[in-house]
């Protein structure tokens, strides 16, 4: 049987109040007049499972959350999603409590990542495969099959019931449709999507080998790289000649290592006689910085002995004056206080002047003077010993040069020439490397262009035995097919069963899984009216809804949302009749497969003897879908469906 599937109820959620609505029953009408929120209420269905859903503006100024209890196989979930920044997660909450157990992402950012979409595929036993990006399989790129596209199965949109059979005019949701279809009816599998896809890759590696052949084949044309067999000969050749240049260098190589051993001991003469003049040319700088120093403490001595002197004499000769006037500004000092023992001037304490006793002054001269001599005398031993090491390092310098002028002459004759032979004939043999180095990179050409070709036959035979598989795979799986031709005939019944007036055989396409009347496609048949359009709709999930609860095997939920199936029908006698057909259809099924299927229809102009048959959600203004919200549409003249998905 069909995946079970079910909604339990929805909860809106404002920062006031909060609003539950149950679907307890396999059928569910949701009545009420124009912007009460029959579509906003299905559309926050779709929010709550994770989808993309058209959202109003008063949905997104006043619903915080909304709590969407589903029935998933066995399990049952309390999904709670914001409206706004919902940070692209939801929350499952405890069974029987509001309380969060976890969260889940709704977009994975690894193929391990655990999300919403994964678990409800879990639940409901859908494997989640991935599928060829390209239609045609041109790459080996892939995309996931989710939830969602399962979902599109399940919910028919006011905005596509009379245009489009889920979103199938979207191109970048078409190729998803078609495999969804596939995966829910076993026209394709996991061993089967697993081999296209290697055979994808094959067929992308393939390509990207034979470019590269190409390129390689360029490039050799272009360098003008003689063929495999002469690079063969020239490296033969260049590596004789290479073999007797590198006998030759070690030869003069020996004859200059012999030679060398004669100057040795006059080169670590020279290089003993360097290091002596370094090591006294530092004990000169040395010296001199302990004389700079020594002359300048000797100066600040004699800077401090000047000073005293000063001092002193200035003490004596003013101790016995009175100041009457500032000797800077003239002013009189006589109308100026000060404290008993201090300066009048400065206003300081003054000290004790014994103007015959010069013993103080005469102590620190003293001292002054005896640091004086001390310091000449160390500086004059420094001096003379920086003199000395003057001499030193001159004398050093000269042996230094006296035994480079005698290095350089033994090796001009005998060393020197040798050395230039030994360069140039390690030029030559480095002139061999290079040659030998670019046959080498031509040889490699050749191989890799070679490894390439056999790589490009090896994917191609990859491909082939792969190709092979796939079609034997497929022939398995080729009895799903004729699922297909079963849900043409039944749709071909459902069409007839609800009078659906159309000009020809009602059929489904084999190939492309849509409705057709005849050669007409579904998008072609709006230019007769949209009523046709909606009802054919309608009656393709109807058709798949109740194959799938005939079938155990198909994979299709066991839930139908329908959004408005008036929309577009018409207001002729001819078209109410049709809507009331329609709306039989649907009670009917339900009533035949209790506890099999859960179908839930949005709807303000319902044939009045339903609504008194089945269990209704009814919207007014006083309980509208949003919690203290009359009007939960989008203003005159628009539309939910108008709306762009978030």
């Amino acid at each position: 049987m069909s995946r079970r599937l079910r909604i339990r109820s929805l909860t809106v959620a404002t920062q006031k109040t909060a609003h539950t609505f149950h679907f307890a029953e396999p059928f569910t009408l949701v009545t009420g007049t124009v912007s009460m929120g029959k579509s906003t209420m299905l559309m926050l269905i779709k929010h709550g499972l994770g989808g993309r859903a058209a959202l109003t503006p008063a949905v997104k100024k006043h619903v915080t959350y909304v709590d969407l209890a589903v029935q998933v196989g066995d399990a049952t979930l309390t999904i709670r999603r914001k409206v706004i920044d919902d940070g692209g997660t939801v929350d499952l909450l405890e069974p029987g409590s509001k309380l969060p157990s976890g969260s889940l992402p709704l977009t994975a950012r690894s193929s391990d990542d655990a999300t919403l979409s994964r678990l409800l595929l879990k639940e409901m036993d859908v494997p989640a495969e991935r599928i060829p990006r390209s239609a045609r399989g041109l790459n080996a790129k892939t995309v996931a099959l989710t939830f969602y596209d399962i979902f599109a199965y399940c919910y028919v949109q006011a905005k596509e019931i009379d245009r489009s059979v889920v979103g199938h005019l979207d191109f970048h949701r078409n190729q998803k449709r078609l495999a969804a279809f596939d995966l829910m009816f076993g026209l394709i599998d996991s061993r089967l999507l697993e081999l296209k896809r290697q055979r994808n890759e094959a067929k992308e590696e393939a390509r990207k080998a034979e470019k590269d052949v190409a390129a390689v084949e360029r490039f050799i044309v272009e360098s003008g790289q003689p063929d495999p067999e002469a690079l063969r000969v020239s490296r033969l050749k260049v590596l004789g000649e290479l073999r007797k240049a590198n006998t030759l260098l070690e030869e003069i190589r020996q004859e200059v290592e012999a030679l060398t051993e004669q100057d040795r001991a006059a080169r670590r003469a020279l290089g003993e006689a360097i290091s002596k003049a370094r090591a006294t040319r530092a004990r000169l700088g040395e010296a001199q910085e302990v004389v700079a120093w020594r002359e300048a403490a000797l100066g600040q001595l004699q800077i401090d002995l000047a000073k005293t002197v000063r001092l002193s004499s200035a003490a004596r000769t003013l101790a016995p004056f009175e100041f009457l006037s500032c000797p800077r500004c003239m002013q009189a000092l006589s109308q100026r206080s000060a404290p008993s023992g201090h300066c009048l001037l400065c206003l300081q304490d003054e000290p004790e002047v014994d103007l015959d006793d010069s013993s103080v002054s005469t102590e620190e001269l003293t001292r002054l003077n005896n640091q004086i001599a001390e310091s000449e005398q160390l500086l004059s031993m420094e001096r003379y010993r920086l003199l000395s090491l003057i001499e030193e390092a001159d004398e050093a310098e000269r042996s230094v040069e006296l035994l480079h002028r005698e290095y350089d002459q033994a090796t001009a004759s005998s060393v020197s020439p040798r050395m230039d032979a030994v360069a140039a004939r390690s030029v030559a043999v480095e002139a061999l490397r290079q040659r030998l180095r670019d046959i080498d990179r031509g040889m490699t050409q050749w191989n890799r262009l070679e490894s390439l070709r056999l790589r490009v036959r090896q994917l191609k035979k990859d491909e082939r035995a792969l190709a092979v598989d796939i079609k034997h795979h497929e022939k398995g799986l080729q009895r799903n097919r004729a699922q297909v031709q079963e849900l043409s005939r039944r749709f071909a019944r459902e069409v007839e069963y609800l009078g659906i007036p159309i000009e020809g055989e009602a059929h489904i396409d084999q190939g492309t899984y849509l409705p057709m009347v005849g050669t007409t496609s579904f998008e072609d048949l709006q230019a007769s009216g949209g009523g046709a359009s909606t009802a054919l709709n309608i009656a393709y999930h109807l058709t798949l809804l109740q194959h799938s609860i005939d079938d155990p095997n198909v994979m299709l939920p066991d839930l139908l949302i329908i959004d408005s199936p008036r929309k577009a029908i018409g207001n002729s006698e001819a078209d109410r009749e049709l809507g009331r057909r329609i709306y039989r259809r649907l009670q009917l099924l339900s009533d035949s497969n209790l506890n099999k299927v859960q179908i839930i229809v949005a709807d303000n102009d319902p044939p009045s003897d339903l609504t008194a048959a089945v269990p209704a959600i009814r919207l007014t203004e006083g309980r509208s879908t949003v919690p203290g919200v009359p009007n939960t549409g989008v203003g005159e003249g628009g539309r939910v469906e108008d709306f762009e998905t978030d």
